[in-house]
């Protein structure tokens, strides 16, 4: 075995190694023909897909064009081609041969393929030598062909492939169909897991009208901002670039920041006053029989009284008035937002007024919880409710803690769990302060406030005016709960734009 020989297979074992460590697909294919052309030392090369009836063109290398000087030239994309024996590619991908062809433009025509002059023509190259052969899996399907033009001697001088590098270039090519199964093995695993993280996000939103669709706008107001994080040089985030990996993590912790809500009762997710329906219909039909115990009882009393007919009427009335106005009262303020302390002392005066019903049990006109709950100073949830519907960050990270993450993506727990921690510490579930939330986390904090401030289907208040959202982020930021770098960067930049 002569030197180069062994040589050659060194360097073959070397690609090996370096095919199976890249499972991004595109880069994959790139590297593919990078490491083909500089083991045959070839100007050229390409590399097509096989899929069903058709080739897909998918990569293309030329370093002769890349090399001229203020000189533009046919940019490259992927596009599909008829599976047909016409093409030279096309004729290897159906046939299986290899080609090793010493010049394209000296065919006789007798050959079943053709040679397409159009790029050369396009591009002022003239291609000579080329070495095409079938890209084959384990089962020994072809599944792609790589295309090798122009070899080159250490002189730089147009060559013929050799014989012996055909067998090579085959080896390489198997190697090459253990890489692409594999990337794309791990490309389906990754749509399904990213498929399913978007579908239990959306499922968990859709349990109620009121959070529909904000896992998606949140994660899509994520991502802007962290791109266009990456796109600033100048100030303190010129220093922060997120990797592909970095910005999948931020994406996958945006969609499932709420997955915790799983946790917490529909009725509190539901609730868009400071009683429910079913509640308010209740104590409507309560106050139907508090006027029939109110007009009972004035029938009761009026002999004992003597009251004129005239006064008996007028008294009535008023009575029954005043339950009316209790109940409009009660209808009032239970779509109230805030409360004043009058509106609170007149709610416990309600609770302490009772009534005898048909059966003659005395009953009161509000129940205690019922009381409570249209007493709250501010908002529709108790403190223990309120606290219920903040614990689904704690119930966000015990859910996504057991999602066994690759390394490279085992931050997305944290992230997801730190939307509602403040800089300042004022936030929850564990009052964090600005040294322990990443940047990330607080990207989705952000989304989270803008989504929350002018979503059209929150419960608990109507959109806020995108203008007043943005002043409220402002303010966040210049109150220290908020980064104020990514602030002005998300209205700098105009980055909540054309969400819906």
């Amino acid at each position: 075995m002569t030197r180069i020989l062994k040589d050659q297979i060194k360097r073959l074992n070397q690609i090996g190694i370096a095919l199976t460590s890249e499972t991004h697909l595109p880069s994959l294919l790139e590297l593919i023909v990078r490491e083909a052309r500089n083991f045959t030392r070839a100007d050229a090369g390409s590399l097509y897909s096989v899929d069903r009836n058709q080739l897909r063109f998918e990569v293309a290398q030329n370093d002769t064009l890349a090399a001229r000087k203020n000189e533009v030239y046919e940019s490259f994309r992927p596009y599909p081609m008829p599976l047909d024996k016409t093409s030279i590619a096309g004729y290897v991908a159906i046939t299986g041969k290899t080609l090793n062809i010493a010049d394209v433009y000296e065919l006789t025509g007798r050959e079943e393929y053709r040679f397409n002059p159009a790029f050369d023509e396009r591009n002022r190259y003239r291609t000579r030598s080329m070495l095409v052969v079938p890209i084959r899996n384990q089962s020994g399907e072809i599944i792609g062909v790589l295309q090798l033009i122009n070899s080159l001697d250490e002189n730089g001088n147009l060559v013929v492939f050799e014989r012996r590098q055909e067998d090579l270039v085959a080896s390489l090519g198997s190697q090459a169909a253990a890489a692409i199964e594999n990337a794309r093995l791990i490309n389906a695993v990754h749509d399904i897991f990213a498929a399913l993280v978007r579908y239990s996000a959306s499922a968990i939103d859709a349990r109620s009208p009121h959070t529909a669709g904000h896992s998606r706008r949140v994660a899509t107001y994520s991502m802007r901002l962290a791109r266009a994080v990456n796109e600033e040089t100048n100030g303190v985030l010129a220093n922060v670039l997120f990797s592909d990996k970095e910005l999948e993590e931020l994406n996958y912790a945006a969609w499932l920041h709420d997955i915790g809500k799983i946790g917490v009762r529909e009725e509190l997710l539901e609730r868009v006053d400071r009683l429910s329906s079913s509640d308010m219909e209740l104590i409507s039909t309560r106050f139907e029989a508090i006027k029939l115990a109110v007009a009972r009882d004035f029938e009761r009393q009026k002999n004992e009284l003597q009251y004129s007919k005239e006064t008996d009427h007028f008294e009535l009335e008023r009575r029954l008035r005043e339950v009316d106005e209790d109940m409009a009262f009660i209808r009032r303020i239970n779509k109230a937002k805030n409360l004043t302390s009058e509106e609170i002392r007149r709610v416990r005066e309600l609770q302490g007024k009772i009534f005898r019903n048909a059966r003659g049990e005395v009953r009161a006109y509000l129940s205690e919880e019922e009381a409570h709950h249209l007493s709250l100073p501010t908002g529709n949830l108790s403190g223990m409710e309120f606290q219920e519907v903040q614990g689904h960050v704690l119930q966000t990270l015990n859910i996504i803690n057991k999602i066994p993450f690759t390394k490279d993506l085992e931050r997305i727990p944290v992230i997801a769990a730190a939307h509602h921690e403040k800089l300042d510490g004022s936030g929850y579930p564990l009052g964090l302060t600005a040294p322990d939330i990443m940047i990330q986390a607080r990207i989705l904090g952000i989304a989270d406030v803008y989504d929350a401030l002018t979503a059209t289907d929150r419960p608990y208040r109507g959109a806020m005016p995108v203008e007043e959202a943005l002043g409220h982020l402002i303010e966040e930021a210049e109150a220290g709960k908020l980064d104020r770098d990514l602030v002005d960067l998300f209205v700098r930049k105009k980055l909540y734009e054309g969400v819906t």
